[in-house]
């Protein structure tokens, strides 16, 4: 991918993700003025276990069919049309066989999980989306592969405004206005909308598809060492993740603190102070997506100087970005969460979180790169870590320090995830890591990196 490309597809996908997120917003503030308070903690229930079912049954597709693409339309020794078709088989497979799974056990998950029985419904309507959530990422990575950014965000938005108006349509038709009716058209409205956007994906897959080849594709042992390690990286730690959120009021109940400051804490961090800090990710996450393509067709093709090139640049881009944002919640946590929260208690974990904005930042790039790099078993093994150990410290630490131990975890955690990911981009591109260089060097900067 070019310079001028990888700067304009950036830039494209972060301004889709911020518009997608502000209107995401939007529309949670008409459903809560719409349903109510009750409404929403049902459908907020119902998530709980649909993001997980997502997460099983995504889990490595996207990344596959982006290195695979990349791999048969660089060196093209396979059909990338046939290998695109592989993908999406795969890709269906899991999704149907973990949407099958959700409808089976619906009843059990609503009964003995979540213990609300309302649920139930609501479940087996989205698990018929699994499917095509599962084919429309396969179909995601290989536009991203493809560099077909502009048209593919097209048809994210669309489906977020056919996903809108299905919703309102049905809560505004709906015979009853209880939490219940109202939770079963959010969830037939997301549905429909996962359908739509397949089947736009796939008119679009068809017109930027190329001509029929005598080649076959690419070998399914190829595939899936890519898209297991991911899988199995994804899956075990969202279940990590799981449990240390589970874990956290817990802890903090354990400390002394009572139910409600545990809670009333546990959603200044998280709820509020968190959201804030991670705004402008929607940048880097754009960029890592974007870097995967473009590092593996370096990778393919041999191309060490240029592997090592753009290593340094996209660091050095991503720690003056990352910089220039901590000091900014840093100097302004106060404005800020008067601004978003109309009051100042998530001022103060705004400023304690603000330091880690670099740390933070630059390992979501380094992830992607080394995902680019066919490093994906390492990435996974240190995301594995990270949550393991997070588990662990939760378990030990909060109900001993309650959230000042919490702060610590997060420091803690987030520091060995990135040193342990840097290190290994290092082994890869020997990368000498220098904050400042003689005026006299040439092309000077913040990441040197010696000849791989």
């Amino acid at each position: 991918m070019k310079k001028s490309n990888l700067v304009m597809h950036t830039a494209i996908m972060t301004a889709v993700s911020l518009i997608m997120r502000s209107i995401s917003v939007s529309f949670n503030a008409y459903l809560t003025n719409k349903i109510g308070i009750s409404g929403i903690g049902l459908f907020q229930l119902v998530m709980s276990v649909y993001s997980l079912a997502v997460t099983f049954s995504c889990a490595g597709i996207r990344l596959a069919t982006t290195r695979i693409s990349v791999e048969t339309s660089t060196l093209k020794k396979n059909d990338i049309n046939k290998s695109l078709v592989l993908c999406l088989t795969y890709a269906g497979i899991c999704g149907a066989s973990v949407g099958f799974m959700l409808y089976g056990f619906s009843n059990l998950i609503s009964t003995h999980l979540i213990n609300e029985p309302q649920t139930s419904l609501p479940l087996k309507i989205l698990s018929l989306s699994l499917p095509f959530v599962a084919m429309s990422s396969s179909l995601g990575g290989y536009f991203t592969a493809i560099e077909c950014i502009p048209h593919y965000s097209g048809i994210q938005m669309l489906e977020q405004a056919f996903k809108i108006s299905v919703v309102i349509f049905l809560i505004n038709n709906s015979q009853s206005s209880s939490p219940f009716y109202s939770c079963i058209s959010i969830v037939t409205g997301m549905t429909a909308s996962e359908i739509f956007s397949f089947v736009l994906s796939m008119i679009l897959k068809r017109i930027k598809s190329n001509g029929k080849s005598d080649k076959n594709s690419i070998n399914i042992t190829k595939m899936l060492r890519i898209a297991l390690p991911d899988a199995a990286g994804t899956c075990i730690r969202s279940l990590l993740l799981t449990a240390e959120h589970l874990l956290i009021p817990k802890g903090f109940r354990k400390s002394g603190v009572n139910s409600d400051d545990a809670l009333a804490a546990y959603g200044r961090i998280h709820g509020m102070a968190m959201p804030v800090i991670l705004y402008p990710s929607a940048v880097l996450s754009s960029l890592s997506s974007l870097l995967i393509p473009n590092l593996a067709k370096l990778n393919e093709t041999g191309d060490k100087n240029g592997i090592n090139h753009a290593v340094s640049r996209n660091l050095k881009r991503t720690f003056v970005f990352s910089i220039i944002f901590s000091l900014f919640f840093f100097i302004f946590s106060i404005p800020l969460s008067e601004i978003f929260y109309k009051s100042c208690e998530a001022a103060k974990y705004i400023k304690i979180l603000s330091p880690l904005v670099p740390i933070m930042f630059t390992d979501m790039v380094t992830d992607g790169m080394l995902k680019g790099l066919d490093q994906q078993i390492y990435s996974m093994r240190y995301n594995i870590i990270d949550s393991a150990l997070c588990v662990c410290l939760v378990y030990f630490l909060l109900p001993e320090y309650s959230v000042s131990g919490y702060i610590f975890i997060l420091y803690i955690s987030e520091v060995i995830n990135f040193a342990l990911s840097i290190n290994r981009l290092r082994k890869i591109c020997n990368i000498d890591i220098r904050l400042f260089q003689a005026r006299k060097a040439r092309n000077s900067t913040f990441f040197r990196l010696r000849k791989c």
